[in-house]
């Protein structure tokens, strides 16, 4: 059940929130603090699973909540992999791939919106793949770097799958079959 488009609700608010951790997170890390960082990303990550549960709960799915939700998710992934590629804690490789991909999906879910006021929510590989991002992001914040690249190894089929899986719904949609 949807509700009227409403921009303020509990839920846009507390995925808003996100971005409001963000500086915090980046600070931190930057002063080699990486453990306070660290809580203030998992802290981050919970807002991420109460935002859409609220959402549904609470009746306040909306427009505004489909298109805050991932763009938050990207916005934060993008600046925290930056932030840790400055500080040399993750490879300028693994740093690339997630983030060209992310950019290419934020740049079509544009398209899509602006051309079919469509929003694609995400789906089951594309929510595996956040949560193994999440995870190759957290244990390169602790500064470990071994676990952290077998980690990214690991992730490469999900970032390609759910990506893959992304450009074929993008086509269909753009030429009008689904």
């Amino acid at each position: 059940m949807q509700s009227e488009n409403k921009i303020l609700t509990l839920a846009n608010i507390i995925t808003v929130s996100r971005l409001v951790l963000l500086p915090f997170i980046v600070y931190f890390l930057l002063k080699d603090q990486r453990i306070i960082a660290f809580i203030i990303m998992l802290i981050a990550l919970c807002t991420d699973a109460i935002d859409g549960y609220l959402a549904r709960r609470m009746h306040q799915e909306s427009e505004t909540g489909k298109f805050l939700d991932p763009l938050c998710d990207k916005i934060s992934l993008m600046v925290i992999l930056i932030t840790l590629l400055i500080i040399n804690s993750i490879p300028l490789w693994g740093v690339i791939i997630i983030v060209l991909r992310d950019i290419l999906i934020l740049a079509g879910s544009f398209v899509l919106f602006k051309n079919r006021s469509v929003i694609f929510k995400s789906n089951f590989l594309g929510k595996i793949t956040g949560l193994l991002l999440g995870a190759v992001v957290l244990v390169f914040m602790l500064n470990m770097k071994q676990l952290g690249n077998i980690l990214l190894y690991l992730c490469i089929p999900a970032i390609i799958g759910s990506f893959v899986i992304y450009l074929g719904r993008y086509i269909r949609t753009m030429k009008g079959e689904g």
